[in-house]
């Protein structure tokens, strides 16, 4: 588990706006997940140990090389900050994400 980088922040803070959640994205606890560099994360301790819940914001963007990218903010059954999906619609790794800005 590690800290949001400055850019993780940036979208989890959008979407838990969105969702109208009182949730410091900053103070949040991440783990990346194995999706080919989309940027997808685990959020919080015991991940494995908790259920999806609800999907409670979405986000399109795109990409630094101008592929579109959707952002989904997922809570689990408790209403906790469970998932961070990054879905490029090319597969690939997201830029804005991984430094490449």
């Amino acid at each position: 588990m590690r800290s949001p980088s400055s850019k993780e922040v940036q979208i989890l803070s959008l979407l838990l706006k969105k969702a109208r959640l009182d949730f410091g994205a900053t103070t949040l606890e991440v783990e990346p997940m194995n999706d080919g560099g989309m940027g997808s994360l685990k959020i919080g301790k015991n991940h494995e140990l908790r259920s999806f819940g609800s999907q409670v914001a979405e986000e399109q963007h795109t990409d630094n090389d101008g592929v579109p990218f959707i952002a989904s903010l997922y809570l689990d059954k408790e209403g906790m900050p469970y998932e961070l999906d990054i879905w490029k619609v090319d597969f690939s790794e997201t830029e804005v994400l991984n430094g490449n800005s």
